[in-house]
């Protein structure tokens, strides 16, 4: 896991705290959360042994295993979070994301990370449209104030 902070001006300040106009950060739970992957790795071996010793078919625990694994990608592999001034870059192996800020229109804060959603009222798309980003090791302090900071200055933008 790797951090980085890049202060380039650190001149704006909200309620006292002065932040940086980019901030960077890779969540990966995998490597993070060892005893749930012991527990998750145990889980789905069982699961294609019994797969195995009951259908014979190396073929079947292929696709199986693909079927299994395939979903939780966003456990297995790396996130790299980028906070700009201007956008959030959300990017992984084979996938990469950057919205600016203005389309996010509300947030809601839980132990584990941050929902930006694309909508002002809670909806029940929000889990599909919205983007999740993860804390990580990061301090969640820093990048709450630092993304609240920007959607602000947004909303503050529209206003004028």
């Amino acid at each position: 896991m790797h951090m980085v902070v890049d202060e380039v001006d650190s001149s704006t300040s909200v309620s006292g705290c002065s932040h940086a106009n980019e901030i960077s950060w890779c969540v990966h739970p995998f490597v993070e959360n060892w005893k749930r992957t012991v527990i998750l790795l145990i889980f789905l071996s069982s699961i294609l042994v019994i797969l195995y010793v009951g259908f014979q078919s190396i073929v079947l625990v292929f696709f199986s295993a693909l079927l299994l694994i395939g979903p939780l990608y966003k456990y297995f592999l790396p996130f790299h979070y980028h906070c700009r001034s201007d956008s959030l870059v959300v990017s992984a192996c084979c996938y990469n994301l950057e919205r600016p800020w203005s389309s996010f229109r509300s947030n809601y804060i839980d132990k584990n990370g941050i929902l930006l959603s694309p909508f002002s009222k809670p909806t029940r798309l929000e889990n599909f449209r919205g983007i999740y980003v993860r804390f990580g090791k990061h301090p969640p302090e820093e990048i709450i104030n630092f993304i609240q900071h920007q959607l602000n200055s947004e909303s503050n933008d529209e206003r004028t």
